[in-house]
């Protein structure tokens, strides 16, 4: 039986050797990489396109009604190494977008000719590409999804968004319809993304980060971790979308049933319309029924995977009650990532989905205090700067912290003790003039790294620099007693420090700046949000959903603590 696919549907494949087609009202290109656990291609050659047309395992071809183009799946022949295979289409004029005829439905056939399912994808605009199957491995065996994910940017922006080295003609623009980040106020990235860009109206999904090339940092066991969580978001998300999917779609179908038949006054209260609307609810339960059913098994699946993983996952991506810390040893390189929560959608509160932030931090943390006391906030904050103490090598974290409206206390509240940067040793600005003069500091070794990098003098990053190490500023209740001239230094740091070791973690609420000028407001659009309140909501534009978060704090740990002391034994040489 033909699966009718909604976007985000999921279902196993039971033949190894598969047709991929298109059903287009304008002329239409089909292309297909191969991914490897990372997201991106092994190399230039695991895209298969008209003038490239086989990899391992699949083959491109053209010729029948139309010289309609297809690609040929087998895969048997899918090398050991490759994740995902994604079938893509295109206009064949440039020029064109996928919102200026009906909507094209993608068809997935087996070698014998037998239909395994249609997808029909609506709700295109401004798109110039589109990914329309994914077929991964879960489980040791082949499934097959519906995307959806369209990209203003053509098939050049998407294919360079999977590391295909392609030569750009335009800018690209970002993706229009899904990846994932979160709505509101300015968002956190989930796993595998590092957009600079964020949505700001509550509820309304942003236009999706161009996915940026996986850093090998912590070597590749750490990566395929970090790979394996965000595969498990990614199934969830998508899993979720498709029970709404279908549950939207088969009240739909109810609705417009039954509204028709009310349409005729003659018929309304007629044997003949009871039956109809009986048959039109049977049919609306059975569909719902199925949806539930599929979705209890994909969330099976993945509690499992989750529950296997989280045995294995390194100590800064692990919960501060993981028994993973008590093998914790100070690292060699900086660790491929830290974990600050997790996220689950109210359908499967079992799910929860540990919420990771990639090192070397790209991109401003900003803990949103709205709400919340100050001890959470600075409850949080020290959680944060424990775990990036806790994922750099000895040495090559140096924390530093402004708070002119404590007066300094929040500095005294996170307690590094003797952690290089810590205790006695840590810089603080208590006052507008010592926060002036750490942020032109700050701005100056900006400055002095870039000239370095520059000019070659430096050999591996920031890390090398004459005076050592990445810095971190943490910064209380933002803009209090910021100037003008601080406000742009601290724009000019939120821009450029991250590629130059500096990094900045915000404890605020946004209230406080609420009637400032548009520069602060650039300061909050430009970083990842992180709520201190558990039970507070993220949004995602992967699918458009809305995730409960729940902080991983410190409170009742012992872990934190042995962070510390072995820190400290570490600075002091023992």
């Amino acid at each position: 039986m033909t699966l009718v696919f909604v976007k985000g549907q999921n279902a196993p494949l039971t033949a190894q050797r598969l047709r991929i087609m298109v059903d287009a009202a304008i002329a239409v290109d089909l292309s297909a990489l191969l991914l490897a656990e990372t997201g991106r291609v092994r190399s230039d050659g695991d895209f298969v396109f008209y003038n490239q047309p086989s990899a391992p395992g699949l083959t491109w071809l053209t010729g029948g009604a139309g010289g309609a183009q297809r690609v040929e799946i087998d895969l048997t022949a899918v090398p050991a190494d490759v994740a995902r295979v994604i079938a893509v289409i295109s206009p064949d004029d440039r020029t064109m977008t996928f919102g200026s005829g009906a909507a094209p439905v993608a068809r997935l056939v087996e070698e014998t000719g037998a239909e395994v399912g249609t997808f029909t994808m609506g709700g295109l605009s401004e798109e110039r590409a589109v990914i329309a199957w994914e077929l991964y491995r879960r489980g040791g065996a082949w499934k097959v999804r519906a995307i959806g994910q369209g990209y203003s940017g053509g098939l050049a922006q998407l294919v360079a968004a999977h590391g295909v080295d392609v030569e750009q003609e335009e800018p690209p623009p970002v993706a229009v319809t899904g990846s994932p980040h979160f709505p509101g106020t300015p968002s956190p990235h989930f796993p595998g993304t590092s957009s600079p860009h964020f949505p700001g109206p509550s509820g309304a999904p942003a236009a999706s980060p161009q996915p940026q090339p996986v850093q090998e940092i912590g070597g590749p066991p750490q990566e395929r971790l970090y790979q394996q969580v965000w595969s498990i978001f990614q199934d969830a998300a998508r899993s979720t979308s498709a029970l709404r999917s279908a549950i939207g779609y088969a009240e739909q179908r109810r609705d417009n049933e039954v509204g028709e038949l009310l349409n005729d006054p003659r018929l309304r209260n007629s044997p003949q319309t009871a039956a109809a609307r009986a048959e039109a609810d049977r049919r609306y339960d059975e569909l719902v029924r199925r949806a539930e059913a599929d979705r209890r098994r994909d969330v099976d699946q993945l509690v499992a995977e989750l529950t296997s993983l989280s045995a294995t996952l390194p100590a800064p991506l692990a919960a501060w009650d993981s028994p993973r810390w008590r093998d914790w040893r100070l690292p060699e390189t900086m660790t491929v990532g830290i974990r600050v929560g997790d996220v689950h959608v109210p359908e499967t509160p079992q799910l929860r989905i540990p919420l990771l932030f990639r090192l070397p931090l790209m991109r401003a943390l900003w803990i949103d205090s709205t709400g919340a006391d100050r001890n959470a906030a600075v409850a949080m904050a020290r959680s944060v700067v424990v775990r990036l103490l806790a994922a750099h090598p000895p040495g090559q974290l140096s924390v530093s912290v402004a708070d002119l409206a404590g007066g300094g206390a929040a500095a005294r509240a996170l307690d590094l003790g003797g952690a290089p940067g810590g205790g006695s040793s840590m810089p603080v600005a208590a006052t507008p003039q010592a926060l002036s003069e750490m942020l032109e500091h700050l701005v100056e070794r900006v400055d002095l790294v870039q000239m370095a990098m520059r000019a070659g003098a430096m050999s591996g990053g920031p890390q090398d620099n004459i005076d050592g190490g990445r810095r971190l500023l943490v910064l209380h209740d933002f803009p209090y007693g910021f100037d003008e001239r601080s406000v742009a230094h601290l724009h000019y740091l939120l821009n450029e420090g991250p590629e130059a070791g500096v990094h900045v973690l915000m404890v605020a609420d946004p209230a406080d700046s609420s009637t400032l000028g548009p520069l602060v407001g650039a300061v909050w659009r430009s970083m990842a949000r992180l709520p201190v309140l558990s039970g507070d909501h993220m949004g995602d534009p992967w699918v458009g959903l809305t995730w409960t978060f729940t902080p991983d704090v410190t409170t009742g740990s012992t872990a934190v603590e042995e962070i510390l002391a072995r820190l400290a034994r570490q600075a002091d040489g023992q």
